[in-house]
């Protein structure tokens, strides 16, 4: 069975950033101590939710088992990680 193709979603430059941080695992403090354009960890959060919210990034939680379960109230104890399509919208706009 063939993947869908993802719509071609414009992102601002700070999702960019944080998209192209999140290859692997990240932890969100080190998401916002690795952001150059960017230093107000709410405005960082606001990026991952949004990118969450366009399932190009998701929360990584060792936590729970149930990786489709988030709690932005405890987005610093979570980790991210690009999905399938954030790789896919990566190579596409390099």
């Amino acid at each position: 069975m063939e993947r869908k193709k993802i719509k071609m979603i414009e992102l601002p430059d700070l999702e960019m950033e944080v998209l192209r941080l999140c290859i692997f695992p990240e932890t969100f403090e080190s998401i916002v101590a690795e952001v150059q354009s960017e230093k107000k960890a709410s405005v960082i959060a606001d990026a991952v939710k949004n990118l969450i919210h366009y399932k190009l990034l998701v929360a990584a939680n060792d936590f729970n088992t149930l990786s489709w379960v988030y709690d932005s109230d405890k987005m610093r104890e979570s980790s991210f990680k690009a999905t399938a399509n954030g790789v896919e919208w990566m190579e596409l706009n390099i």
